[in-house]
């Protein structure tokens, strides 16, 4: 899937064959473009798929599998090159970096010294606030909000979780989520199976 970033000097484009180009806003060239597919196929079916860009500061952050890239914005050159796969799209706060990975990891990095600061298994933190055994989840959604992380299953849970990667609450959700959610003041919004609107506090 295409994917498009900007900030306050260029645009960025990440396309589905593995190059992100750099386009200047003021006069719309090509500052630098570089290609991140690794695969020696050359097949136009073998896309390269990556979870969303994100631009923070003087830096790009791309998740692929099977790498975690973070690019100078401004050359282009490589920062970071981490062997992990996010499966939803990177939250940045401050130097942290979160990420959840295929074995539901909450794993935070810090984009500064380029070093992993924890790696938690949500099930077992979930299994230790509940004080029961882990069991197996299903997260549909990341996001960060008032400097929480709120991490939403599939069984219409929410968990929230501070930047440290402690429990602090847990919350059974009116509907089923069938959309990421989105923010607006104090309320969430979603849509449930149904297709209707749910709106909670």
């Amino acid at each position: 899937i295409n994917s498009i970033a900007l900030d306050d000097n260029s645009l960025f484009y990440l396309n589905t064959y593995g190059s992100i180009y750099s386009i200047s806003n003021k006069n719309l060239t090509i500052d630098w473009f570089i290609n991140l597919n690794q695969s020696l196929d050359l097949n136009p079916s073998n896309l390269f798929f990556s979870n969303p860009i994100v631009v923070y500061k003087e830096k790009i952050i791309i998740s692929t599998d099977p790498y975690l890239y973070v690019l100078n914005s401004v050359s282009g050159s490589t920062i970071l090159k981490i062997s992990i796969i996010s499966m939803f799209k990177p939250i940045i706060s401050g130097n942290k970096l979160f990420i959840i990975t295929k074995d539901n990891l909450l794993v935070c990095l810090d984009l500064a010294k380029g070093n992993i600061i924890y790696s938690l298994d949500i099930s077992e933190e979930i299994g230790n606030f509940l004080k029961t055994k882990s069991k197996q989840i299903d997260i549909k959604s990341l996001s960060l909000v008032n400097n929480n992380l709120l991490i939403f299953l599939s069984n219409s849970y929410l968990v929230q979780m501070g930047v440290s990667g402690k429990v602090k609450k847990i919350n059974k959700l009116p509907n089923k989520l069938n959309t990421s959610p989105i923010f607006v003041n104090d309320s969430i919004l979603y849509l449930n199976k149904k297709n209707r609107l749910v709106i909670i506090n």
